[in-house]
């Protein structure tokens, strides 16, 4: 039979690993003072208090914003459809055709029967003197 079943331990490998260190007496961690605990609490709740209240102003801060932004697009929006209508009025009122027929029916005016060129003048030559009659 083998050395197992005749309820023989196995053989270990002797531990090669280096000891490891002593450690000191442990020892029961002591109580803060009552003053000091007291202290440590109330400055928590303070830190916790003011970091709230500091995302409360910055929530606020951001909705105001936001209100701000809305009332600064209404009024852009508006401005934007009085401009498109400023537009249209100005592209009605150049069309060359509605500037004739007002010409006409407003000022009376009538188109030329007879169109006549004008000579050519060279700049380069100077013209005589105009005669003014005394």
């Amino acid at each position: 039979m083998s050395a197992m079943a005749a309820g023989a331990r196995p053989l270990r490998r002797p531990d090669t690993r280096p000891p490891a260190p002593r450690r000191g007496p442990l020892r029961v961690v002591e109580r803060l003072p009552r003053r000091r605990r007291i202290r440590l609490s109330a400055i928590s709740i303070v830190l916790v208090v003011l970091s709230l209240l500091v995302v409360v102003v910055g929530h606020s801060m951001v909705a105001e914003g936001q209100v701000r932004l809305a009332n600064v697009q209404s009024a852009l929006s508006a401005e934007q459809a009085l401009h498109r209508q400023a537009v249209t009025s100005v592209a009605t009122l150049e069309n060359p055709s509605r500037i004739v027929a007002d010409a006409r029916r407003q000022l009376h005016m009538v188109s030329a029967g007879q169109v006549q060129q004008l000579p050519y003048v060279s700049l380069a030559t100077p013209l005589p003197p105009p005669h003014v009659a005394p």
